[in-house]
């Protein structure tokens, strides 16, 4: 038998098999992707709420397989005009929540539109005021995004519920603008609930520093014993009352000669100054002045206090010195340093470092919405200090430098701005193409597009060159953040003009009104307003800090109100600043707010 009479008979035995073992079939269920195509194809015919629903459907079934963009696509297509409230908010809910997780919050808030949502139950009206909340805190609008939070504490069943919403009102309010919050007040529209929030964070404000009484706080308690924080106060605000440590003899050890001995004049003058205008009720303790100079060593120091009976040191003020008694276990007196000291001392610490300050612009740039930012310091070691603490900062927190300068000096400084913005490469291609085509054109220098914020380190003569020589290289929309090097202290309007939109931050004792202490010293010192004036502003500081210390290692979050900042105690004993913010406007700064800290703030009130 040849082949060709082999051939079909093969073909029919297959035919056979095949026949008597039925179909073959590689899955007996339909894979996910048809079961959507199935759902998509039944909505195709449904009538305009069913297909809503399908198309609903077949988004999150693409949302748990990580489709994102395709099931964007489909429900972008749903026209959400006549359907049942509680399904247009499910579909605008998964597109918010998409929009939230890109940080885009105007576009959040347009689908989470409060008049487009109408009577929705209670748990959509929960999560419809939390996605809201979220993306008022996205665009830094915290009074929003409280109020967002009181509309809806009151749907909460239970205490626990309850009690976490009130904490993250009571935070929000912390974060807001006491102007803001007397604005607020003021309307007229606002519900009990509202007002009542609003007159307490107003009471708070007012009573926020723990050296002062708190008669504002027992005021709102007994107009608003109905109120729900009455009930279950926040966290933020039910703090633990502390007593006052007990010092009676203080050591204040600063060097009387040598090269620090004019900032160190400067500290004790404020110490006492602080101490003279005090209206506390405490006992005023004794005060043994130490120079530094003569006992320089910790077991001098140990020694010395022994012997005079010191309840605890305030200083020193060299760090070599911090460093020395920083190394030493179980110190016999505790000691408020005035220097940084090495991770894991057993010291407290107040200090003016600076990069406290880069890392609050790092939080204030990351706050207002930026993921890329450009740096600008001068080229020496200060001003790489700070940029380095910056880019720590803002990277843990997510963003990315994406440029750096390190400018030197301001003769070609608009060579060194060209070469950060890129825009020295749009001039090449410009030559380049003058070249080729043999005549002059018109083109636009067009700076890099990965750059959403600047962050600048310099000295008022350099600030005031570098900012219009941004806006010369088309970058003067970009804001613009810096530290407090950018200011001397006092409002020039005619020479800090060129400063205007720029956002920078300093000490309540250079941007807020002067207190009493402060006014003390400007009768007898004439440099109080000067970059060095600052120094009375921590020897203020020290005297309102040391009996507190104690509660504030109690709390991390409490706080003390002072010259050089918001006080608080971290965990290795290092007191951490909090700033205000100003923003240049016609050469003079305007006060915003606080730089937002690093968790919700509390109060302590002694006993």
């Amino acid at each position: 038998m040849t082949n060709k009479t082999r051939l079909p008979l093969c073909i029919l035995l297959i035919s056979l098999l095949t026949a008597c073992a039925g179909p073959i079939s590689t899955s007996r269920t339909a894979s996910p992707g048809s079961e959507i195509d199935q759902m998509l194809a039944r909505a195709d015919k449904a009538p305009p709420i069913e297909a809503a629903d399908l198309k609903l459907q077949a988004a999150q079934s693409l949302m748990r397989r990580g489709e994102t963009e395709r099931a964007l696509a489909l429900l972008d297509g749903i026209d959400t005009r006549g359907l049942p409230p509680s399904l247009a908010f499910d579909i605008a809910r998964l597109r918010a929540d998409e929009a939230l997780k890109d940080n885009d919050s105007d576009r959040a808030l347009r689908l989470l539109d409060t008049r487009a949502l109408p009577s929705l139950s209670q748990p959509q009206q929960t999560q419809l005021g939390e996605m809201r909340a979220e993306a008022f805190s996205q665009q830094n609008q915290p009074l929003d995004a409280a109020m967002e939070l009181i509309a809806i504490a009151q749907y909460q069943q239970t205490n626990e519920q309850k009690q976490s919403l009130h904490d993250q009102i009571w935070s929000l309010l912390q974060q807001t603008p006491i102007s803001s919050l007397r604005q607020a007040a003021s309307d007229s529209n606002n519900d009990f609930y509202q007002q009542g929030w609003l007159e307490l964070a107003l009471a708070a404000q007012q009573s926020g520093d723990i050296t002062q009484g708190s008669s504002a706080m027992t005021e709102w308690q007994t107009l608003w014993q109905n109120h729900p924080a009455y009930a279950l106060p926040p966290n933020g605000l039910s703090a633990k009352r502390v007593a006052v440590t007990d010092v009676r003899r203080i050591g204040l050890l600063l060097p009387l000669s040598g090269p620090l001995a004019d900032p160190a004049r400067a500290i004790s003058e404020g110490f006492y100054s602080a101490m003279m205008t005090s209206e506390s009720a405490m006992a005023q303790p004794e005060i043994i002045s130490i120079d530094s100079t003569r006992v320089s060593t910790p077991a001098q120091l140990a020694g010395l206090a022994q012997q005079q009976q010191l309840d605890l040191i305030i200083g020193p003020l060299s760090q070599d010195y911090v460093a020395q008694l920083s190394s030493i276990n179980n110190f016999p007196v505790p000691v408020l340093a005035l220097n940084k000291a090495p991770q894991n001392s057993s010291l407290y610490q107040l200090d003016l470092s600076s990069e406290q300050e880069a890392q609050l612009a790092a939080q204030k740039a990351w706050q207002d919405g930026h993921r890329r930012a450009a740096i600008i310091v001068p080229a020496a070691e200060w001003g790489q200090r700070l940029a380095a603490s910056f880019e720590r900062a803002f990277s843990a927190l997510g963003g990315k430098v994406t440029a750096r300068l390190d400018y030197t000096g301001t003769d070609e400084l608009s060579s060194q701005i060209s070469q950060l913005l890129l825009t020295n490469q749009s001039q090449a291609r410009a030559q380049q193409v003058r070249r080729v085509i043999g005549q002059s054109v018109d083109f636009d220098e067009t700076p890099r597009s990965d750059i959403d914020a600047i962050i600048l380190t310099a000295l008022p003569q350099d600030a005031r060159q570098i900012k219009p020589m941004l806006a010369f290289h088309f970058a003067g929309d970009i804001p613009v953040y810096a530290t407090s090097h950018i200011y001397e202290g006092n409002p020039d309007p005619t020479r800090d003009v060129d400063l205007n939109g720029i956002s920078f931050l300093d000490l309540p004792w250079v941007l807020e009104p002067a207190s009493e202490a402060h006014r003390a010293l400007q009768q007898s010192r004439s440099d109080t307003e000067s970059r060095f004036g600052r120094l009375y502003a921590l020897g203020i500081d020290a005297y309102k800090l040391y009996p507190y210390l104690s509660g504030l290692s109690q709390n991390p979050s409490a706080f003390v109100d002072g010259e050089t900042g918001q006080l608080r105690l971290d965990s290795q004993g290092h007191i951490k600043r909090t700033l205000p913010w100003a923003k240049f406007s016609e050469g003079v700064p305007a006060l915003q707010t606080h730089s937002l800290p690093e968790q919700p703030l509390q109060t302590i009130t002694s006993e």
